[in-house]
């Protein structure tokens, strides 16, 4: 109540000095200046000043009735004013000041904290900004994976358990001149929901005891729900890697020739293997029946390739393998099958340590400009389908990827039969100039 005693006092005041000043304004109002002889106005302009002269004295008239009401409401107001002083006297007016200023404090903080929520809403809206014109600038360079999801690499929900367990991706690579080489294995979707671990692996080596510059890539694929698939995919790229250190005699005359058949290598390869399946075989010793290796727990699928480095305008290179494993070729934005391992049905569902003896090997030429793919089945299935080979063929034509991208791309969500993905891909850019334009 004091309070709008008070606002109404303050109000009456500020209207007073108002309509004081336009009275006074009328009053003084000084007579136009003489400068010449006045002459006697016409009867018409006598008419006008007096009914000038009645406009001023009526609103002269009502001015001062408004300062008189305007006087007894001030009055009126004072009156109240000093009973509800007498009523509640000095002390009670205290605490209706201090719970004002409480309520001001609490006004002034609270601005406070919306200035501050302004500012953290005004930042991240700058920041969603800046992230979708990041996309959009992505999406136009064809960076974005397809699919439903726009987030790459997919993030595992757990870790998997078991004595075989291994890490959920893993990534490698190098820049060899002209040749660059990358290689990348994930846990497909199918075993990151079955809580499976990867059973996939992948191993670049420089094959230093060949007389001849040469990279040995290679892909293992285990069969799913085996025991010790991981361990046995792991164990067969390493010792393939032995294998031929101990034949790089034999390896060097054969592997690099002018002829288009692979039959001189053959026997030295299923030679190769037969070293392969038994230290694959050492893992599971005496699990089988009376004492023997069970095969049934190692069941991997290994494809093979071997690379001649150096600057060339035809490069030359010996795949091979066992299972159904692939090696793709991207060239002028399309990708074509070159070589599994298994033609039929059959052939294909052969795994190692059991099926050393079925390995197949042929040999392949690539030119400037071309990729090439070795990967698991999963992985070649993907870059066969129209829109997913597209997609793959748009990222990796002519260029470099970091080992982080090409992480990230080879683990794009997008669902394929088998599982696990895995490929190691080679560009050949001719010689090394044209690889260090080709960057990115």
């Amino acid at each position: 109540m004091t309070t709008w005693l008070i606002v109404l006092l303050a109000l009456s005041l500020v209207v007073d000095a108002v309509l004081t000043v336009r009275l006074l304004r009328l009053r003084r109002t000084p007579p136009p200046p003489v400068s010449a002889p006045v002459l006697e106005p016409s009867a018409q302009e006598l008419g006008d000043l007096r009914a000038q002269l009645a406009a001023a004295r009526q609103e002269t008239g009502a001015v001062e009735e408004m300062l008189r009401g305007r006087n007894l409401e001030l009055a009126r107001l004072r009156a109240l004013y000093k009973e509800t002083q007498d009523a509640h006297g000095t002390e009670a007016e205290s605490p209706g000041r201090e719970e004002i200023a409480a309520a001001q404090r609490q006004v002034r903080a609270l601005q406070d904290v919306v200035r501050q929520v302004t500012g953290e809403r005004d930042a991240a809206r700058a920041e969603a900004e800046k992230a979708r014109q990041r996309l959009s600038e992505a999406e136009a360079r064809g960076d974005a994976p397809f699919g439903p999801d726009e987030v790459s690499p997919a993030i595992p929900r757990r870790i998997p358990l078991g004595r075989d367990t291994t890490s959920d991706s893993s990534v490698d690579g190098a820049d060899l001149g002209p040749v660059v080489v990358r290689a990348g294995s994930v846990r497909g979707d199918r075993s990151r929901d079955e809580g499976e671990h990867r059973r996939d692996a992948v191993l670049l080596r420089f094959a230093e005891e060949l007389p001849t510059p040469t990279l040995l890539s290679v892909v293992a694929a285990g069969t799913p729900h085996g025991r010790w698939t991981q361990s046995a995919a792991d164990r067969a790229c390493r010792n393939l890697a032995a294998q031929v250190a101990r034949y790089a005699e034999p390896l060097g005359r054969r592997l690099f020739t002018t002829t288009d058949s692979c039959d001189d290598l053959a026997p030295l390869l299923r030679t190769a293997f037969q070293g392969v399946a038994h230290s694959m075989r050492l893992l599971t010793r005496g699990e089988g029946p009376e004492g023997e290796s069970d095969d049934s727990a190692l069941g991997v699928a290994v494809t093979a390739l071997l690379s001649r480095l150096g600057d060339s305008r035809q490069r030359d290179h010996v795949v091979f393998g066992v299972g159904d494993g692939a090696l793709m070729l991207l060239r002028d934005g399309a990708w074509h099958s070159l070589f599994t391992p298994g033609t039929t049905a059959a052939e294909q569902g052969l795994r190692m340590p059991s099926a050393a003896a079925h390995v197949r090997c042929a040999r392949v030429t690539t030119r400037p400009g071309d990729l090439l793919a070795l990967c698991s089945a999963p992985m070649a299935e993907l870059l066969l389908r129209p829109e997913a080979g597209a997609w793959f063929a748009g990222r990796w034509a002519g260029r470099q990827p970091y080992l982080t991208t090409f992480l990230s791309e080879v683990n794009v969500p997008a669902r394929v039969a088998g599982g696990d993905r895995s490929v190691v891909c080679l560009w050949d850019f001719g010689d090394a100039r044209e690889a260090r334009a080709a960057a990115s």
